[in-house]
């Protein structure tokens, strides 16, 4: 009935024109109460080189820009600290934004848009936050720029006693790629040497698993030493251990010595076994890289002169190349089957290294097109 209907004594309006709190409408209710308590200033702690911030006395990541993950950071807290009002059964935070741009440490003010239900009926609030930001250095970044607290070393050298570059590029864009999360914290630093580098790092078990990654990628072989470098403060002893990291600079198509006998490298399987042609024997055969290191191996003195082929056709019965060494004049035709591609890419116009051996050719390396 029309004559029941209750009026806001603050604005005059009915429950038929809005709906109520109490005794007040919502509008009212939250121009008097409000929706929810929330601290009127709140710090931010982050860390200015990798963007970490401090929370509950931990380092947490990142979720993104600093200004995001200040925007996350205070959601948490805010959240946290959130207490609705008398007759507000449940608020949250709907949404919150800076009132400028956040340009590095300073005071800023956060707009948080409260929102809050009663019953079927929700409201909304806009509060302001006082904003604290202050940058810092995290403990992680503190032991990479002073190169200090690590307890283990990787040494990664070459099996000709020096790194070439175009390994030591290969290895750095390896560990970019593939180590994240816990395995690149732990990594304090990189010290460059003339043989090679050493990788710096803060956990023994952490370096052991970087170990493994680069044995089964670069066929590398570890040892690992373990020097007492002191003690610590409990009074317990404090070692450093030291991975002995040993790559060897042999790619596809190269000849070596294996235990004094010739080889082709061809290529490295899936499960990190070398695939190699024996010289003497013509045959192919697999071999782990642990027993590559145990046999010994060493450039092939002299080398043996692989051949520059070009693609010319190819079905499932007759495989024919142009040599390109002859001025692309001479044609070199042999059965599909006697030829073995070790290459991603083995189409009609590019140009291969190739190893023949009698009647079969061994494609062991992509030139492109000719």
């Amino acid at each position: 009935m029309a004559g029941s209907s209750r009026i806001c004594p603050r604005c005059g309006r009915s429950e038929e024109e809005v709906e109520f709190i109490g005794p007040l409408c919502k509008d009212c209710y939250v121009e008097v109460y409000g929706v929810a308590r929330l601290p009127e200033k709140a710090g931010f702690v982050y860390c200015q080189y990798c963007g970490r911030y401090k929370y509950q006395g931990g380092w947490n990541e990142p979720s993104g820009t600093i200004e995001e993950t200040l925007l996350d950071y205070l959601s948490i807290v805010l959240t946290r600290r959130l207490r609705p009002i008398e007759n507000i059964v449940e608020a949250w935070i709907g949404d919150i934004r800076l009132d400028r741009e956040f340009t590095g440490p300073g005071i800023y003010n956060a707009y948080v848009r409260v929102q809050g239900r009663h019953g079927r009926v929700e409201v909304v609030e806009e509060k302001v936050v006082n904003v604290k930001a202050d940058a810092a250095v995290c403990p992680s970044c503190t032991r990479r720029i002073t190169k200090r607290g690590y307890n283990a070393v990787l040494q990664v050298r070459s099996s000709r006693g020096r790194l070439s570059d175009s390994l030591r590029e290969r290895v750095n864009v390896f560990l970019s790629e593939n180590l994240s999360g816990r395995l690149a914290e732990s990594i304090i630093g990189l010290e460059e040497h003339r043989e090679g580098f050493d990788i710096l790092v803060d956990d023994p078990s952490i370096a052991r698993m970087i170990a493994a990654k680069l044995r089964s990628n670069f066929m590398a072989k570890t040892i690992e030493t373990f020097k007492l470098v002191g003690r610590n403060p409990d009074g317990s002893r404090k070692g450093r251990l030291t991975i002995s990291v040993r790559i060897p600079e042999i790619e596809p198509g190269d000849i070596i010595l294996v235990d004094g006998r010739p080889y082709l490298f061809l290529a490295t399987s899936r499960g990190g076994n070398l695939l190699l042609v024996d010289l003497e024997r013509g045959r192919e055969e697999y071999m782990s890289s642990d027993l590559l290191w145990q046999k010994g191996f060493k450039p092939y003195p002299g080398g043996v002169e692989l051949k520059r082929y070009m693609l010319i056709s190819r079905d499932k019965n007759t495989t024919i190349f142009l040599d390109a060494e002859s001025g692309y004049q001479d044609v070199v035709e042999v059965p599909s089957n006697s030829v073995k591609i070790y290459v991603d890419k083995f189409t009609e116009g590019r140009e291969y290294k190739v190893f023949q051996a009698g009647t079969k050719i061994y494609v062991v390396k992509d030139l492109g097109d000719g």
